[in-house]
């Protein structure tokens, strides 16, 4: 097994199940060896990337995405296919098995899931009113923009944004023209994009808003797992974010 060997708890058949990390990539270092489990493309993409933050925001996403899966699957983290849809969203060549990953700053989330397909935003940036003002107008309807004056904060403001952002990411059909389309009602537990319905999971992190917006009625609650339940050979340095849920 290359890129570290590790070893986990996590269960080993193919229950249902939608798995929800989140970690602070600036407390985690990786194998020396961790980029030989990307396949040629992702290595290709990896070395491509300029900025060392989001190469290492790279690598340990596709990482961790592996090692999460390889026991649920019952394959070698290396031997897990992530592939490119024609709409560019990275997808599983397993069927039935779909994953996202987000991050903000160091954080990064990650969602696995066997229930439908997912899409997570994580989001902090301390916007100020006039920023939020400009973004409200480009991309949320009438009414939400109307909700959000209502309500002028930081905090209900990000979270209008990841509930759209994981929405969109979890139908794959791209961001573009897309987020003004995204139907949901403040406080309410679903939302909808062409006709699909979708199941969200809200958690503040720090001062981070993060959803997770799963596909259809799934049968169970998200389960949070723990960086250092997912691989051994990951040196944790520093305690990891908590997940807050959101009532």
């Amino acid at each position: 097994m290359t890129g570290g060997l590790c070893k986990n708890n996590m269960n080993k058949n193919k229950d249902i199940f939608t798995k929800l990390l989140i970690c602070d990539q600036s407390t985690v270092i990786l194998p020396k060896q961790a980029a030989r489990i990307l396949s040629v493309s992702e290595q290709e993409r990896l070395v491509n990337i300029s900025h060392p933050q989001q190469a290492q925001l790279f690598l340990l996403g596709r990482y961790l995405t592996r090692h999460l899966l390889a026991s649920t699957l019952q394959l070698a983290p290396e031997q897990i296919n992530i592939t490119v849809d024609a709409n560019g969203k990275p997808q599983l060549a397993n069927a039935g098995y779909h994953f996202n990953i987000s991050h903000s700053g160091t954080l990064l989330a990650l969602a696995v899931s066997n229930q439908g397909s997912v899409g997570v935003d994580i989001e902090g940036r301390q916007l100020k009113p006039a920023q939020i003002q400009r973004l409200a107008k480009r991309y949320f309807s009438i009414n939400e923009q109307i909700w959000l004056a209502k309500h002028p904060s930081a905090a209900n403001f990000l979270q209008l944004w990841t509930v759209k952002e994981a929405v969109v990411k979890a139908a794959g059909t791209g961001l573009a023209n897309q987020l003004q389309q995204v139907q949901w009602q403040p406080q309410q537990a679903h939302a909808a994009l062409l006709q699909q319905h979708y199941r969200l999971y809200q958690y503040q992190v720090a001062q981070s808003w993060l959803t997770l917006a799963v596909s259809g009625k799934p049968a169970l609650a998200p389960q949070a797992i723990l960086l250092s339940d997912v691989c051994s050979a990951l040196e944790i340095t520093a305690p990891q974010p908590n997940l807050t849920v959101n009532p």
